[in-house]
C-alpha cells in the first residue's frame, strides 16, 4: 500500500501547520568530492560534503499562524491552539524577527481511519525560514508558501517529537519525556551517537559538545544540559524519536468553524495609505533572506544563518474600469496631482495594507499584510485585441521588511 499524503501531518511548536497542499525537502542530493592520489589509477574515496537542504511548504491557510511560528510563537495540543493563537488581536510578526524552527512530520499507521498510532516520521530540525511569498487572484485560492534552509534530516520507524522547555535562569538539565532512539553518526560503522536534535535556545541553534551535552538516550530517557543555564523565560526547543507509542495527533487540525479552508479574491481588500485601491485582479509578496549557512570544526550541522540583508517585493496587477479609476490609483501610489504628468520616475513611498477577510464573516478580518515603506513603479502598457486592458504595478520595501498583523492592524 502506498505512503498517502493523507496519512503525513507536519507540526511546528505543538501544533499542525495547516492547509497544506505540498511540502517537501528539495535538493537532496548530498554535494560528494572523488579524492584520487598520486600513484594509484583508482579512486580512493568519494566524501560527502556539507549540504545545504531547501524545504518548501505550500498552505492555504492565510491566518497568521505560519508567521508566528516562524517568528517564534509556541501553540498548545489543540485544534484552536495553533502558534500565537492566545495572542490579542493586532500581534504583529514581523518577517525581519523569523528564527530557527524543528519540523516533525508524523506518518500515521495505515488503515485506521482519521485516529490511529504514529508507526514512523520525518524531522528536519534547525531550520531557518529563508523565503516567503504570498499570493492572491480574483479567481484563486489564496496562498502562502515558506522556505526554510538547513543541513540535516532524519528518518525513523518511531514517532518523532519536539518539546519545549521554558528556562528559569538556573536550571540547565532538561529531560526528555519519553525515551528516544539513537542516531548513528558517521554510518554503519559509526560508534558515536546522537539522540537529541535541533537544540534551538530563544531561535538560535545550539551546538553540540560546545553549548550543552546529551547523557541517557538509546532506549531510555535523554538528558540535555546546558553549559549555562538558560536565562528566566527563554524558549528551548529540542526534538527527537521515540519508540513509545503516540496517537496521531489528527485532532490537532483546526476545525472550519476556527479557519477557512481557503479564501478567494472576494474577501480579499488591497489598501494604499488607507484607502481602497480599486480593480485589484493579483498580488504577490516574495520575501527573501540574503544570507548563508554557517558551520564550524567539529560538527557536521548548521550553527547558524548569517543574514547579510532582507528583500521584499511583489506586484499588484489591476484592471481599472475606466480611465478616472486608473488615474486615481497613480494619484496614490505617487502622491502627484491627477492634474500633472505622470513618469516612470517614482520615489514616494506608501503604506501597503492586504486585508484578509474570513469568508463566513466579511466584517472580520483575519489578518492584515502591511508593507510600511512600499515604492510602487508607475506601470507600463501592453494591448491586446479583444481583451481588457491589465496594468502590472511593481512594488518594494524600502527597508526590505513586511509584518503580519492578527486581525486588524492598528
Amino acid at each position: 500500500m502506498s505512503i498517502l499524503a493523507g496519512d503525513l501531518l507536519h507540526i511546528g511548536a505543538n501544533n499542525v501547520i495547516d492547509r497544506i497542499q505540498q511540502a517537501g525537502l528539495g535538493n537532496v542530493n548530498v554535494p560528494t568530492e572523488t579524492i584520487r592520489e598520486v600513484g594509484n589509477r583508482e579512486v580512493v574515496d568519494i566524501v560527502p560534503q556539507e549540504p545545504d537542504f531547501t524545504f518548501t511548504l505550500q498552505s492555504f491557510d492565510v491566518n497568521t499562524d505560519l508567521m508566528a511560528f516562524l517568528t517564534g510563537s509556541i501553540g498548545g495540543k489543540g485544534s484552536a491552539a495553533a502558534p500565537g493563537a492566545a495572542d490579542p488581536e493586532g500581534t504583529e510578526y514581523r518577517f525581519g524577527d523569523c528564527g530557527f524552527v524543528n519540523i516533525a512530520s508524523p506518518w500515521k499507521k495505515g488503515s485506521t481511519g482519521s485516529a490511529g498510532v504514529i508507526e514512523a516520521g520525518f524531522l528536519i530540525p534547525a531550520y531557518y525560514p529563508t523565503a516567503y511569498s504570498l499570493n492572491f487572484g480574483v479567481t484563486d485560492n489564496s496562498q502562502q508558501q515558506a522556505t526554510l534552509s538547513g543541513g540535516s534530516y532524519y528518518f525513523a520507524e518511531a514517532a518523532p517529537l519536539e518539546e519545549q522547555k521554558t528556562g528559569n535562569g538556573a536550571t540547565k538539565a532538561f529531560e526528555t519525556a519519553h525515551p528516544t532512539v539513537k542516531y548513528r553518526r558517521g554510518g554503519v560503522e559509526g560508534t558515536a551517537f546522537l539522540n537529541v536534535f535541533g537544540v534551538i535556545v530563544d531561535g538560535d541553534v545550539q551546538v553540540v559538545e560546545r553549548d550543552y551535552t546529551v547523557t541517557g538516550g538509546g532506549g531510555s530517557k535523554a538528558v540535555v544540559t546546558f553549559e549555562e543555564a538558560p536565562l528566566n523565560g527563554a524558549d528551548i526547543r529540542f526534538c527527537y524519536f521515540t519508540s513509545d507509542e503516540q496517537a496521531y495527533p489528527q485532532d490537532l487540525h483546526a476545525d472550519p468553524k476556527v479557519k477557512p479552508g481557503a479564501v478567494r479574491g472576494r474577501n480579499i481588500v488591497i489598501e494604499i495609505d488607507g484607502k481602497r485601491a480599486g480593480g485589484g485582479q493579483t498580488f504577490t509578496l516574495d520575501a527573501s533572506v540574503e544570507g548563508e549557512v554557517e558551520r564550524e570544526m567539529g560538527t557536521e550541522d548548521i550553527i547558524a544563518y548569517l543574514v547579510k540583508g532582507t528583500k521584499v517585493e511583489g506586484v499588484f496587477t489591476v484592471r481599472p474600469k475606466d480611465k478616472d479609476d486608473f488615474f486615481k490609483l497613480l494619484n496614490q501610489i505617487t502622491g502627484v496631482s491627477r492634474s500633472e504628468v505622470f513618469g516612470w520616475f517614482n520615489d514616494h513611498t506608501v503604506q501597503l495594507d492586504v486585508k484578509i477577510q474570513n469568508p463566513k464573516d466579511p466584517a472580520k478580518i483575519l489578518k492584515t499584510v502591511r508593507v510600511e515603506d512600499a515604492k510602487f513603479q508607475t506601470p507600463g502598457q501592453q494591448a491586446q485585441v479583444n481583451t481588457a486592458t491589465d496594468f502590472a504595478i511593481n512594488y518594494a520595501s524600502v527597508n526590505g521588511d513586511f509584518s503580519e498583523f492578527k486581525g486588524e492592524a492598528p
